[in-house]
């Protein structure tokens, strides 16, 4: 049998008997959410990929110990959460934050869509548009940043955000609510500088 083709509780299983080749199918299928989870709360590629080497290997360990009380992907984007607050954590005693009137510095972007109606002005703009939402998104303080991207770039339920970060379903909507008016209102005043 195709190890792909099964479940996540299957491969944890099998991964916990010893069998190494069932968590690199777990890892091949979380491995993009895992990297673009982390890389919207650090806005920075290389860093991203780093900190989701650092979740696998937490994951793999911690592995014999996840007695399926949850699902593994809740299991496993809570381990993300910690490791990119942790991150964060390092990358702020080392730099300054980014400002909403900073240009796009040397951040590589994710892939946006193909758009068969290619127009290279209106181009510029969307990705000019996407640096700014990505930047204010990146300057979000962690309790609201993470539950606007687990919620609106995730699309996880308020119920699965609720069991990943370990707080009650109200905090989840409150702070949603509280990251989008955030946002809303960096993003307003960077439109009216301009």
């Amino acid at each position: 049998m195709e190890l792909e083709t099964l479940d996540d509780r299957a491969l944890v299983a099998r991964t916990q008997e010893g069998e190494r080749e069932a968590f690199s199918a777990l890892v091949s299928r979380y491995q993009d959410r895992v990297v673009n989870l982390v890389y919207r709360r650090l806005n920075d590629r290389e860093a991203a990929l780093d900190v989701a080497q650092e979740v696998f290997i937490k994951a793999y360990r911690g592995l014999e110990g996840f007695e399926g009380n949850s699902q593994f992907f809740t299991w496993l984007f809570r381990i993300t959460m910690n490791e990119t607050v942790s991150a964060r954590r390092r990358t702020a005693r080392r730099r300054p934050p980014l400002s909403l009137d900073r240009g796009n510095s040397d951040g590589e972007r994710l892939p946006e869509p193909p758009d068969s109606s290619y127009e290279p002005a209106a181009a510029a703009e969307r990705n000019d548009e996407t640096a700014m939402i990505r930047r204010a998104i990146y300057e979000l303080d962690d309790d609201v940043g993470q539950v606007l991207v687990l919620r609106d770039i995730e699309g996880l339920s308020y119920q699965e955000i609720a069991s990943i970060l370990g707080i009650p379903v109200g905090s989840v909507k409150s702070r949603i609510h509280r990251a989008r008016q955030v946002l809303k209102d960096r993003l307003a005043k960077v439109i009216e500088r301009e």
